[in-house]
Parts: C-alpha cells; sequence; structure tokens
C-alpha cells in the first residue's frame, strides 16, 4: 500500500517554528535556495517549495518561542560532501559528517532560530 491510496492524491509540508519571519524568508531563499510560493502568505506563515521536488513543502511559521532540538528535516543527497561544502561557503556552521551505520552519513546545521536541519547521504547500492 501507498501513500496515494491512503490518501488519494496529496502534498507533504513540514512546519517550523521561526521567531523572525522576514529574516527566515531570506536565510530559507538564500541559503537553501527554496521558492516562495507567495499565495499562501499570511501574516504568520510563509511558505516554500523545492523546485525539484514536486509535492513538497516547507512552511515558516511566525512563533514567539521555538522549541528547537526535537525535529530534524533531512536533505536526502547524492554527494554529502559537496552538498555541505556548499552550505559551508554560504556561511552556514554545520557539523562534521557522521556515519550512523550501514553506509548512511549525516551532517547537521541550523537555521537562523536554531531549528535542526540535515544532510543525509545513503549508501551507493
Amino acid at each position: 500500500m501507498t501513500l496515494t491510496n491512503t490518501f488519494g492524491e496529496y502534498s507533504f509540508i513540514t512546519k517550523v517554528d521561526v521567531t523572525n519571519l522576514e529574516a527566515s524568508v531570506e536565510w530559507y531563499k538564500s541559503k537553501l535556495g527554496l521558492v516562495p510560493e507567495e499565495k499562501y502568505d499570511t501574516p504568520n506563515w510563509r511558505q516554500f517549495s523545492f523546485p525539484d521536488i514536486p509535492r513538497f513543502a516547507i512552511g515558516l511559521n511566525l512563533s514567539n518561542s521555538v522549541d528547537t532540538g526535537s525535529t530534524v528535516s533531512t536533505f536526502v543527497v547524492k554527494d554529502i560532501v559537496a552538498a555541505r561544502q556548499s552550505l559551508i561557503e554560504k556561511g552556514v556552521e554545520i557539523e562534521p559528517i557522521t556515519d550512523v551505520g550501514h553506509g548512511v552519513q549525516l551532517s547537521i546545521f541550523r537555521d537562523i532560530d536554531g531549528n535542526l536541519l540535515g544532510l543525509r547521504q545513503n549508501p551507493q547500492s
């Protein structure tokens, strides 16, 4: 069974709480290259699509406080070394690459509110 069988046509949006909406919008555009979906803009919400991943979005939610450390949204990439280097060149502080077993490699970084984001490379097999 697939999600399409369960839900029919669907999209997936992950919510990220931020304390400064406009600064976060700029960070997600400039550091990650995400595309604003302005038709969903509200005073407390901005939504971004991924140019190469249909039906997937990140929504930035304005919040008075941000509880960090419990959730990690992860970008699965083919070349974690190159992806990590690209973020470093854009001024993003990112942890070293860690092998977490079975050929999976991870590297964690934070947005400007301390929300955890990650890069993941799966084994080549």
